[in-house]
């Protein structure tokens, strides 16, 4: 899968009709399968911006940043994973006129970056929220997941227009078109599925795919928001669930120079464990949210820490259950009136603070 910019063949082996070259630069041409992926990033910011801004209406800022640290790890985290599924050389790492990006690496990258920025960045005063129906009046710290809400079944967008990138370069194809109408048709519409070195059409498989991700694209972004009683990051662990299903599909059908053992485990994993996830959300994950069962146990971690520094060995934390609770307590009600003179443009419903919080 070429990328970016590359020379111009001397031999250019593509008749007029079928070229991966979209326009020329001076001696470099510009493929159509790097242009497809930045339109691509275009259209899952836009669409992140609008749900950021008019569905969940919380800053928008912190994802701006994101998005600058986020594009070029995509495009590292699409080598890296390239190059160990065998798709690219690693001698060749940075030369990607060579080809070789892969998506599974660019999410699992970029996910782990949103991990580490979002609970960060959503610390600072402004960027929290307030629930007018607490007593007293307290602001709030936005959950992670909102954000991975809005930002993850994005990435179906890119994929659908990525994937025309494989269209032009004539890649990720599949089997040979056996029916003649069929055939027909891909010569009037699709004519780069005429794959040169067998002299044959092939399945679109880039379509087939797009068309699978478009509806899993309008029932994550709009269709879920309907859903009632869902939980803040049932969205983005659907994205994982949708395409995973996709891939296992799909993949069997590939040309075999297309087909990487690694992709079906890496599929495989997307499923398994976005089940296990979406159980747990709904049964396990918000009760811990609820009862600040993370924050109990940092109280914990800090108070040991400090005996351990003053007495150089750990003491046992004796409380009764309502002593934890009532420490737990006024820590929470601490941090709530500590911000609580700021200005703030959130304000939400108790309801929608619930989803907010993660709850």
């Amino acid at each position: 899968m070429n990328f970016l910019f590359e020379p111009i063949p001397p031999d250019n082996i593509w008749n007029e009709t079928t070229s991966p070259i979209a326009f020329s630069i001076g001696e470099f041409a510009v493929r159509w399968y790097s242009l497809f992926i930045f339109i691509g990033f275009f259209f899952a910011i836009l669409l992140t911006i609008i749900k950021l801004w008019k569905f969940y209406k919380v800053p928008v800022d912190p994802f701006y940043w994101y998005c600058m640290m986020g594009i070029p790890t995509s495009i590292l985290g699409g080598r890296i994973w390239s190059c160990m599924i065998g798709d690219a050389k690693w001698y060749e790492f940075f030369n990607f006129a060579t080809g070789g990006m892969a998506i599974e690496g660019a999410v699992i990258l970029t996910v782990i970056l949103g991990l580490c920025w979002f609970p960060y960045i959503l610390r600072k005063p402004k960027y929290q929220v307030r629930d007018i129906f607490s007593e007293p009046v307290a602001v709030r710290q936005v959950s992670t997941w909102v954000y991975a809400d809005a930002i993850v079944p994005t990435i179906l967008i890119g994929q659908i227009i990525g994937r025309w990138g494989n269209y032009f370069n004539q890649e990720l194809y599949g089997p040979i078109v056996t029916n003649e109408a069929f055939a027909n048709w891909l010569k009037i519409h699709l004519p780069y599925m005429y794959v040169q070195n067998d002299g044959n059409y092939h399945q679109p498989l880039f379509l087939w795919e797009g068309l699978l991700n478009a509806g899993g694209l309008l029932l994550l972004y709009i269709g879920a928001e309907f859903v009632p009683n869902k939980k803040s990051g049932d969205l983005a662990i659907s994205y994982f669930l949708w395409y995973g299903i996709v891939r296992l599909c799909l993949e069997p059908l590939r040309a075999s120079s297309y087909t990487f053992w690694l992709t079906y485990l890496m599929s495989s994993l997307w499923v398994a464990v976005a089940l296990i996830l979406l159980l747990f959300n709904h049964l396990l994950i918000w009760k811990i949210r609820k009862y600040h069962l993370f924050l109990l146990i940092k109280t914990y971690i800090i108070y040991f820490s400090i005996k351990w520094w003053q007495s150089l060995k750990l003491k046992i934390f004796r409380h009764t259950k309502s002593q934890k609770t009532e420490e737990i307590r006024k820590i929470i009600n601490i941090n709530d009136q500590k911000y609580q003179n700021q200005k703030q443009h959130f304000i939400r419903s108790h309801q929608q603070m619930l989803y907010y919080l993660g709850r």
